[in-house]
């Protein structure tokens, strides 16, 4: 029984060198890169945090895997959109709501939980270089949208009096300047990354600092909301000059196609990582 647990013991400290966990940050640009036919995507600044789990092939090869959390932002405009929709007016009369929106930026913020599962290799020496390549699963939550305009010119079409408004301002028709609609909440599917990350690795007093550039690209669709039926804009019968912006993400053109067709996540940006744990000799 004592041999045994000497040996126990044995095995466990000789793992215990080769496991190690380390803990960093990251900043990173984001962007919801979109397939289009009416509006542009953009890049915004992020960051995020991970603690990662180390396992030791041999002096130069590893498995790496954790788990992160990372809070990204992007944006998509539009110079122009236009469309209708029938709907009623404050006193339920039926009628046709048309609008022009010109400067149409919207923002999309939301949070990702990451696992990442990817092979690392470094070279020999006391600075050492180092490589990774593997994938990760994130899971996006959170996601929210923010829309706003530089001018929004609306009518309405009254089919029993065959007739069109373009006022009165309180009443919803009229042209407004510099909206900010409210947030809204919306859905995104989760995304499976390809993950590159090239850097250096600096042997420290009790283990090594992480110094990378890494980039990840989305190699499935996220867009959850390609068969909408509802339009950039909707009419508030109950607040009409409160109008409420659907967002690209869940929104059709006029002629019933669906604005954003798919979208992939594409993240760029430095990580700094410090890994406990004795050195590896070298």
């Amino acid at each position: 029984m004592a041999s045994l647990a000497t040996c126990l013991l044995f095995v466990a400290a000789a793992m215990a060198q080769d496991f190690k966990v380390s803990v960093g940050g990251q900043l990173h640009l984001s962007q919801l890169n979109i397939d289009s036919h009416l509006v542009n995507d953009g890049i915004e600044p992020g960051a995020g945090l991970e603690v990662g789990l180390n396992y030791a092939l041999s002096d130069q090869w590893s498995v790496n895997t954790g788990v992160g959390v990372a809070w990204h932002q992007s944006r998509t405009s539009a110079a122009r959109i236009t469309g209708s929709e029938n709907t009623q007016d404050l006193e339920g009369e039926n009628f046709r709501f048309d609008y022009l929106i010109n400067n149409y930026n919207e923002s999309q913020k939301f949070v990702a939980l990451s696992i990442p599962l990817n092979l690392q290799y470094e070279s020999k020496g006391h600075t050492r270089f180092y490589s990774r390549l593997g994938a990760s699963y994130q899971i996006l939550t959170g996601v929210q949208q923010q829309a706003s305009a530089q001018t929004l010119t609306t009518s309405g079409y009254f089919d029993r009096f065959n007739g069109t408004l373009t006022a009165p301002a309180f009443a919803g028709f009229g042209t407004y300047r510099n909206l900010d609609f409210k947030q809204r909440d919306f859905d995104l599917n989760n995304s499976i990354n390809a993950t590159l990350e090239l850097g250096i690795k600096e042997p420290m007093d009790q283990g090594f600092l992480y110094i990378g550039a890494f980039v990840e690209y989305g190699l499935n669709d996220i867009n959850k909301n390609s068969d909408t039926t509802q339009g950039t804009l909707s009419f508030n019968s109950s607040s009409p000059t409160d109008f409420i912006a659907n967002g690209n993400f869940q929104s059709q053109d006029n002629t019933g196609k669906a604005i954003i067709d798919s979208a992939r996540l594409f993240i760029t940006g430095i990580k700094l990582r410090y890994q406990f744990g004795p050195k590896r000799k070298i």
